[in-house]
């Protein structure tokens, strides 16, 4: 008898794709919109300090604004935390979390318990970033690899009675991504100023700014430096070298704050648009097509939905002109001016004088003095249903007739609605909508969601097929849903529309793969995809797999190698790298990066099984059996699992439970040799 060694290709690997303003009359008539210069793609941003140069008041007041400290290292001199050792338990996973200082660095740790209370993994990463202004929260990130990571906890400055605590970072407690979800383009562009991401290399970046700055809300600067440096005064009574958001109608001004201030559930960059594509002055709607789930509750608040309820207050509708300017000056921090910073806002539009005199009861009356909190009661604090253990100002300004509003989490089970007007009908309607639909199903695992999305893109890409990322993920969708021949066509087309786009190319190659296509053309898919991107660590693992089912072992482990040199923390490439290794004979090597794939994933089914067997046949079965028992409590459906562990308990004299696992496995498969010689050595 001998144990079975299970080797399996490896997954599917990538990643899915201000000024002041009033309540008076607007500066410009709706619809004038200068033309400013500065929004066109070739115009370069030149970064704050230049800014500062002639700015230097507005830029020094503009340190304190939360905006400003969204994005920073994480220094000895900025920490606030507790870092006394409290834990944060994952139950539905079993891991455990703690943050802590070691020296200079701070720390959050992974573990898990054994029965003995021992720490059985223990995986620690350092807290290299700060996102959030700390306001509500403090949300860290980590560099590996050259690559950034969100960590699993966050610090909650509102919680336990604003001395603060630790808890899980949002979506952590309902997955748990662990030290794996990356940070890609479309997250650092709301939490962080204008950055360079490495081209198709996600959470990578050649260049990271350190906070909102300037150039966010006024667009590049390069065009103005210059102008402003050979001629210190504009020619025109408006400066057309930068946007100056107060000459800007109405809802354009809105989409300066809502390029990041916006509900959505789903969010998709129109066709040829980057993350960091938004020019203020431009209308947000042609960057983006923003879906969210049908409430069920009128009164959901989300984190990021503070312009959209500001747009249902009588003081917006009936104003004409106000915007989010009108109370928060952003050029100056305002968290420590108290409530009578924002107050002033209010009596500007509503004098106390008559507005108490106008109230029917003392107590009314009591509190509608010039002393009195007007936002307090008018704009009352809840709780986001995406951020716990926070409380937000609610921007929908109103008498509150009932206090009791409170955040819900999303069910998942509403239809996706659009929020612009041209994403209502037509055409390109259906066309996002079904991008939608794909993507938010292939976030929540839903597969009727996911075809919904694939019928909707089948209708529209007949009538308008030159969309690329809409095949791409018909075709994407279609090959998550094991129908990888479907999926052919449309992947065929997003690779001729756009031939330079890893991802695609990567996903081709794996429909043919699954298809039976042509090796040559697989494996040319493969390497034209890394010559575009050579750091594509996924698609190389994918590539040195291929290259192990040819018999070209000696080519795929160059691959994995170079795999787990580019993203040291990829799993699958030190688990490929380990099995290769062992079809090698070489033992030792396949031993240590098969025990780093379970460092990184200690649920790896497969490296368990691969470890458990090369234990076995040293003789180390308890070990062994361990390592099959684990596997077996991962994967209970996988058969050779259950035959290696049925094998390992008979050899240590097991004989009932040996029995119980060997006809578990021939249950599931009812030709698995190992757990057929096991019964009949019984």
């Amino acid at each position: 008898m001998r144990f079975r060694t299970l080797c399996v290709r490896a997954g599917l690997l990538m990643a899915m794709a201000a000024v002041l303003g009033a309540c008076g009359p607007a500066e410009e008539e709706a619809g004038s919109v200068p033309a400013f210069l500065n929004v066109g793609e070739t115009v370069a941003y030149v970064g704050a300090e230049a800014c500062a140069q002639c700015h230097e008041e507005i830029y020094r007041s503009y340190q304190a604004h939360g905006m400003a400290q969204s994005f920073y290292r994480l220094t000895a001199e900025n920490a606030v935390e507790d870092y006394s050792g409290v834990v944060v338990q994952h139950a539905a996973s079993g891991y455990s979390y703690t943050a802590y200082r070691d020296g200079d660095r701070f720390v959050q740790e992974e573990f898990r318990l054994g029965p003995d209370g021992r720490k059985t993994h223990r995986l620690v990463r350092t807290m290299d970033y700060v996102v959030g202004s700390g306001s509500a929260a403090r949300t860290y990130l980590t560099e590996q690899g050259g690559r950034f990571y969100e960590l699993p906890l966050t610090w909650y400055t509102q919680a336990n009675g604003g001395r603060g605590g630790w808890a899980f970072s949002p979506g952590y407690d309902a997955y748990n991504s662990r030290f794996d979800r990356a940070i890609p383009p479309r997250c650092m562009a709301c939490h962080n100023g204008v950055s360079e991401p490495v081209p198709f290399v996600e959470g990578a970046y050649v260049h990271l700014a350190d906070g909102i700055d300037c150039e966010r809300c006024h667009g590049p600067g390069q065009l103005h430096v210059e102008a402003r440096l050979a001629d210190p005064e504009p020619a025109d009574s408006i400066d057309l070298t930068i946007v100056n958001p107060a000459h800007l109608p109405l809802d354009l001004r809105l989409d300066v704050c809502q390029q990041c201030h916006t509900n959505g559930t789903v969010s998709v960059l129109r066709e040829g648009r980057g993350a960091f594509g938004f020019r203020p002055s431009q209308p947000l709607a042609a960057h983006v097509a923003i879906y969210a789930l049908r409430a069920d509750e009128p009164g959901r608040i989300r984190v990021i939905s503070h312009a959209d309820r500001m747009q249902q207050s009588p003081c917006f509708i009936e104003s004409g002109a106000m915007d989010c300017v009108t109370c928060h000056n952003p050029h100056e921090g305002f968290r420590d001016a108290g409530p009578a910073y924002f107050d002033q806002t209010c009596i500007g539009c509503h004098p106390t004088g008559p507005l108490e005199a106008r109230m029917p009861t003392p107590v009314l009356r009591a509190q509608h003095t010039a002393e009195a909190n007007c936002f307090g009661c008018h704009m009352p604090k809840v709780q986001a249903d995406d951020a716990p253990h926070a409380s937000f100002t609610d921007h929908y300004i109103r008498v509150v007739r009932d206090d009791r509003i409170e955040g819900v989490t999303e069910s998942g089970q509403g239809a996706l609605e659009p929020y612009f007007e041209r994403d209502r009908d037509g055409l390109e309607a259906q066309t996002y909508l079904g991008m939608a639909n794909v993507i938010y199903g292939r976030q929540q695992g839903d597969a009727a969601r996911m075809r919904q999305g694939i019928r909707l893109l089948d209708g529209a890409l007949a009538e308008a097929p030159e969309r690329g990322e809409a095949q791409f993920l018909l075709g994407y969708a279609r090959l998550q849903l094991g129908q990888a021949r479907a999926a052919v066509p449309a992947l065929e087309a997003a690779v001729r529309i756009g031939p330079d786009v890893p991802e695609r190319l990567n996903a081709l190659a794996q429909a043919y793969e699954q298809a039976g296509g042509e090796l040559a053309r697989i494996e040319a898919l493969y390497r034209r995809a890394l010559t575009v991107q050579p750091k594509a660590a996924d698609i190389r693992v994918n590539l040195g797999r291929f290259l192990e089912t040819q018999g070209r072992v000696e080519e795929a482990l160059a691959e994995y190698r170079r795999a787990t040199d580019d993203d040291p923390v990829l799993a699958a490439a030190h688990y490929n790298l380990g099995t290769v290794l062992l079809r090698l004979g070489r033992a030792g090597e396949g031993e240590a990066a098969l025990r780093e794939a379970l460092h990184l994933q200690p649920d790896h089914a497969d490296a368990l099984a691969n470890l458990g067997v090369l234990l076995a046949g040293r003789g180390q079965v308890s070990e062994a059996r361990d390592l099959f028992a684990r596997a077996v409590a991962v994967q209970p459906q996988n058969a050779n699992a259950l035959a290696n562990l049925a094998l390992a308990l008979a050899q240590l004299g097991d004989a009932a439970r040996a029995r119980e696992y060997a006809e578990r496995a021939l249950a599931i498969q009812p030709d698995q040799p190992t757990a057929r010689q096991v019964l009949a050595a019984l």
